[in-house]
C-alpha cells in the first residue's frame, strides 16, 4: 500500500507519505494492545477464538485469487498523496491487523507482547524504507503487489492458526 502511494505521487511528498503510513501503523497497534487491555477479564482460550479472524479473512483472500478476484487496485483506492491521507488509508486498512494483533497480545502477555509489537514495528519500517526506496520503480511495484497478494492471505492463515494454538481454543471447538 505504501508503495502504492508512493509510486502515484510526486517524489517530495514520499517522506511524508511514509511518516503517515507510519504514524496510522502506530495508532493501529495502540488500539490493539488497548483492546488486548480490556479483554483481560476474559480466558485466553475465549480470546483466542478472535483467531478465526484472520483465518477467515485469508481463507476469503486465497479463494478470491484463485477466482481471479484478487485485490491489486490498492493504487486505484488511494486518495490523497500526503502524511494525512497516508495515515487515513493505513488506519481504515487497519481491520484485519486489530484482528491479528488483539488475540496476540492478550494470549503473549506483557513481556511477550512487547516483544511482538517490537517486531511488528520493526517490521513496519524496513517495509516502509524499502517503499521508499523501490516504490517508484514500476518493475518493483509489480512484484511486490505480485507477492504480496499470496503472501498476505497465507500469513493470515498461519497467525489465525497459531492464535487459535497458543491460547488453546481448539479445546472450545
Amino acid at each position: 500500500m505504501t508503495a502504492a502511494l508512493i509510486a502515484g505521487s510526486k517524489a517530495e511528498r514520499a517522506r511524508r507519505i511514509a511518516l503517515g503510513q507510519a504514524a496510522g501503523f502506530l495508532a493501529v497497534v495502540a488500539l490493539a494492545a488497548g483492546a488486548a487491555a480490556v479483554l483481560i477479564e476474559f480466558s485466553p482460550r475465549a480470546v483466542g477464538l478472535l483467531g478465526l479472524v484472520p483465518l477467515a479473512i485469508g481463507i476469503r483472500d486465497l479463494l478470491r485469487l484463485r477466482r481471479g478476484l484478487g485485490d491489486a487496485t490498492v493504487s486505484r483506492r488511494a486518495v490523497g498523496s500526503g502524511f494525512t491521507a497516508a495515515m487515513l488509508v493505513t488506519l481504515a486498512a487497519g481491520g484485519d491487523n486489530l484482528a491479528v494483533y488483539i488475540p496476540l497480545f492478550r494470549v503473549g502477555g506483557i513481556a511477550r507482547s512487547a516483544v511482538i509489537a517490537a517486531v511488528f514495528v520493526l517490521g513496519e519500517v524496513a517495509v516502509t524504507a524499502l517503499a521508499l526506496v523501490g516504490g517508484g520503480h514500476p518493475r518493483v511495484r509489480s512484484v511486490m503487489s505480485r507477492l504480496g497478494a499470496v503472501a498476505v492471505p497465507v500469513l493470515l492463515c498461519v497467525i489465525g492458526v497459531l492464535v487459535l494454538l497458543e491460547a488453546g481454543t481448539f479445546s472450545f471447538l
